[in-house]
């Protein structure tokens, strides 16, 4: 599958999709006139918790990570940005069944991902079938959803954290749609695991 490279504009302003084996990201572009060169000054920009990733992937070094047996760093896509307006990173470790895809955005300006916008984007995602079986998720971040993404061969984790949000794709067997909810429940844990340790590696 081919990636391509979003425009650099405030990231809630880019329409995200996991899958599989990646990240799509649908092209966008900036208004006119918009300076997208610079954030705004600091007495504009809306607070938030996180700045940056430390690192070029997240460590997924808790309990769960090690007993997947992932690879001992991911891989980072090369459409990867880091803006004075956001940072956004796309990370895989494996392929297929048993692997994982990390996508973090961090938005540095006014804006901050609200619960309203990052419910929206959830629920974009359910009404044009990107996202099935979805279950709200608690115990991790500010806001997250779990679902089948419609490959039907990876559960999906949404998290909001602060100005931070992060995705987590983990590669499953061919489901078939009787065993969605089932599947979801199953790894939910795994997911939730796995997106906290992206979060305890944002500065």
């Amino acid at each position: 599958m081919s990636m391509r490279r979003p425009a650099v504009v405030p990231a809630l302003a880019v329409a995200l999709a996991l899958t599989g084996c990646g990240i799509e990201s649908e092209p966008v572009t900036a208004p006119p006139g918009a300076d997208v060169s610079a954030a705004p000054p600091a007495s504009q920009r809306a607070a938030g918790q996180y700045t940056k990733l430390n690192g070029a992937c997240p460590a997924l070094d808790g309990d769960t990570a090690r007993k997947l047996k992932l690879p001992a760093t991911g891989k980072p896509a090369d459409v990867n940005a880091d803006t004075p307006i956001s940072q956004i990173v796309t990370c895989t470790w494996g392929t297929g069944v048993g692997s994982v895809t990390v996508l973090l955005t961090i938005d540095r300006d006014t804006s901050t991902p609200t619960a309203e916008q990052f419910e929206k984007d959830w629920q974009a995602s359910v009404a044009d079938g990107r996202t099935l079986s979805p279950k709200p998720v608690d115990g991790v971040g500010d806001q997250a959803y779990a679902g089948i993404h419609r490959d039907r061969q990876s559960v999906v984790l949404s998290v909001r954290s602060s100005n931070a949000r992060v995705q987590v794709s983990y590669g499953v067997a061919d489901t078939p749609r009787a065993s969605f909810a089932a599947t979801v429940e199953r790894n939910t844990g795994t997911l939730t695991a796995l997106a906290q340790d992206v979060l305890d590696d944002l500065g």
